[in-house]
């Protein structure tokens, strides 16, 4: 991703997160080169975001009806994680890495409503992700950046799932598992955890 397009895509999310004051993180160990965006919980939006940098690089093998062949990810993370501690931040920014680069080494296509399942480790609970729209943020252009005039951006919602999640998630589908992280009433599910609280 060149400067101008990376300017473009940060402006696109700090417009839409309502905040101008993210911290860039910085890797060298993706192909492309897939760089982050951490930005503080504020007001309107009370809990950290977290977002790639260099993801929409890759052109998937999209299908015509689709989003668009290319996508940049983004996850929202309980703010009672501190994300001050490295690695607290590098455990949450590799999740978000893994996501972002499987449909590059799958040479496959991702978009919402898909999921990714990835092996069990000991001592960790979350065993896969779920792809979705933000529909947190409250207007819908979070969903498209145009960071030129050939090249158009989905940014995708990364939520961390656990294995009663991802069990729930084949079970009923991607469509009543989206009702279920984003109810018209009561509490909402979408916040990502290292390990599940009863605040999720």
């Amino acid at each position: 991703m060149n400067a101008i397009e990376r300017n473009v895509l940060i402006r696109h999310f700090n417009r839409y997160f309502e905040q101008d004051n993210g911290f860039i993180l910085q890797t060298k160990n993706t192909n492309p080169r897939i760089d982050g965006l951490l930005c503080a919980p504020n007001e309107k939006y009370p809990y950290w975001k977290l977002a790639t940098l260099g993801a929409s690089d890759y052109k998937m093998p999209a299908p015509k009806d689709s989003l668009g062949s290319r996508n940049e990810y983004v996850m929202f993370i309980d703010a009672e994680e501190d994300l001050t501690k490295q690695e607290n931040l590098d455990w949450y920014f590799r999740r978000l890495l893994e996501a972002a680069v499987t449909p590059i080494f799958q040479k496959t296509f991702l978009s919402c409503g898909n999921s990714i399942e990835r092996p069990e480790e000991e001592g960790e609970e979350m065993v896969g992700v779920y792809l979705g729209v933000p529909q947190v943020i409250g207007d819908v252009g979070i969903l498209r950046c145009k960071l030129n005039p050939f090249k158009t951006a989905a940014c995708l919602q990364v939520i961390l799932l656990n294995r009663e999640e991802f069990g729930r998630l084949q079970e009923i589908g991607s469509k009543a598992f989206n009702d279920y992280l984003y109810p018209k009433e009561g509490p909402r599910h979408f916040l990502c955890q290292r390990h599940r609280t009863e605040r999720f």
